[in-house]
């Protein structure tokens, strides 16, 4: 997941144009004299950090959930030539404060690369039972949903029941890029890219596909466990 750092503000500046051809994904745009960097539809090929490493390099932290997609997108005004600092995050939210979760897992369409990554929270390293963490078959038992790929137009109202079969409260995980804002199928008129076009989402681990540790965050970050350390694209 690339990043500019504030150290690297005038290069970041001064890069945007080649960083605007470097991309395949659309994740650097300039529109409205506002230049931006959107980390949910970075793709994680590596052109811009290793065509500009002066202006841009890897994020290899894991706490990258938030709680508001705005968090995403890091913003350099084009006039004052300095980022925008979209303010505080969110309190978090407390009816979710539980010692256990239980969540049931939903892939809405796409590579399934995410899917892979879930899977991989209940072996020995990431261990996510220690958190109190475990996967039920049915949305009747789940606290949270976390959700996969850029969602289907035919997985759409299987989403939408699965979310409906839920207990009060309840929260919602989109999983990955694809889950956020569609990942490379956010072009298809066959995908409506994005979770939070079907049903309300609490946290967004972004990622392609994020790593376990970083879903592990997300998990932590619903349940009031964890702080959100990203803020404005830039790591707190």
């Amino acid at each position: 997941m690339p990043s500019p750092l504030h150290r690297y503000q005038a290069e970041f500046f001064k890069a945007r144009a080649h960083l605007l051809r470097l991309c395949p994904s659309g994740a650097f745009r300039e529109e409205g004299g506002v230049f931006q960097l959107d980390l949910a539809r970075c793709v994680g090929c590596g052109r811009c950090v290793l065509g500009r490493p002066e202006a841009v390099e890897e994020v290899k932290r894991l706490e990258v959930a938030v709680t508001r997609k705005e968090d995403l997108v890091q913003q350099v005004d084009l006039d004052r030539g300095g980022f925008l600092d979209p303010g505080p995050p969110p309190s978090p939210r407390t009816e979710l404060r539980l010692p256990t979760l239980a969540f049931r897992e939903v892939s809405a369409g796409g590579t399934g690369i995410a899917d892979s990554e879930i899977a991989l929270l209940g072996n020995p390293f990431n261990d996510m039972g220690r958190f109190g963490f475990q996967v039920v078959a049915s949305p009747r038992h789940a606290d949270a949903l976390l959700v996969t790929g850029p969602v289907s137009r035919n997985m759409a109202e299987a989403l939408r029941r699965t979310y409906e079969a839920m207990p009060e409260p309840k929260g919602v995980v989109a999983v990955g890029n694809e889950a956020i804002a569609g990942g490379v199928f956010a072009e298809s008129q066959e995908v409506l890219a994005g979770v939070d076009k079907v049903v309300p989402v609490d946290v967004y681990v972004p990622g392609d596909p994020p790593r376990p540790g970083a879903i592990l965050h997300g998990l932590l970050l619903l349940t009031g466990r964890m702080v959100q350390r990203l803020v404005g694209g830039f790591l707190r």
